[in-house]
């Protein structure tokens, strides 16, 4: 009988330490996020989503303040927004929606030509959304330099290297102002053979134009936006090389930049 109030003893123990039905284990990595995770923290429209910490770990005194600093470093200067992130996006969209009703009807797949660095964003989201075949490459002019007018001398630093001759062109601009970068543009892309040009260009800003833009063949010009006669930064437009990164337009201060002997 002891023996039997032993063994059960024993059997309560090993079931107590070991229960019939155990909880699932739960598998956590380090790479896979909490099905549980906190809704994400509401942001101005107008923020860039670059700027905002990415991390869900807790930061150190030191790191926060140093992530703190480059959350402002890269807004620094920016007087106010002229067209958000998301009218951006729209925008983008319906440009994308009439260009590609055009090269559709083409018998041929164009040329996209992005003018670099500038319209890097803007040529990588049209072209996304232009549902229709197409060749996409790069040619570099330079203008402006460090300032915020144009030299009225651009020259190409860095040619094609698909063959235009006998195609049509797109040329994609992020902004154009007095027309001396384009106009240069549309003149060695002619030379090269390409049988029509369009451009398509992100801000248009009239109010400055120099040169009248003659396009090629049955070329047309496209625009996101009239732009008011501001230096604008963002959506791959700089100055000094800065602001790129910004996903909307924004007014540069003034006093952010040394006026140019033009002025």
């Amino acid at each position: 009988m002891s023996i039997m109030l032993t063994t059960t003893a024993l059997g309560s123990g090993i079931l107590a330490r070991f229960p019939t039905n155990p909880a699932p284990f739960q598998f956590h990595s380090r790479n896979r996020r909490s099905r549980a995770a906190p809704p994400p923290a509401h942001h101005p429209p107008h923020k860039s989503p670059a700027l905002r910490p990415r991390t869900t770990l807790p930061l150190s005194p030191a790191a926060a303040t140093t992530a703190a600093a480059a959350m402002v470093s890269a807004e620094a200067g920016i007087d106010r927004v002229l067209w958000t992130e998301a009218e951006v996006s729209a925008r983008v969209r319906e440009v994308a929606a009439e260009l590609a009703a055009d090269l559709r009807a083409r018998p041929e797949p164009p040329v996209v030509v992005g003018v670099a660095t500038g319209a890097l964003l803007f040529l990588a989201d049209l072209v996304r959304r232009v549902d229709a075949p197409l060749a996409v490459d790069f040619v570099r002019v330079e203008s402006y330099g460090d300032g915020t007018e144009s030299s009225g001398a651009p020259r190409v630093t860095a040619d094609l290297k698909v063959d235009v001759a006998g195609k049509h062109v797109v040329v994609v601009e992020d902004i154009v102002d007095t027309g001396n970068t384009l106009s240069c543009l549309i003149a060695h892309l002619e030379k090269k053979g390409a049988s029509s040009i369009s451009v398509c260009t992100f801000l248009d800003k009239p109010a400055r134009r120099k040169v009248n833009i003659q396009l090629v063949g049955d070329g047309k010009f496209y625009r996101g936006f009239e732009c008011p006669d501001y230096f604008v930064v963002g959506y791959g437009m700089d100055y000094a090389e800065l602001y790129r990164n910004l996903p909307y337009i924004g007014v540069l201060k003034p006093e952010m930049y040394k006026k140019d002997s033009c002025n």
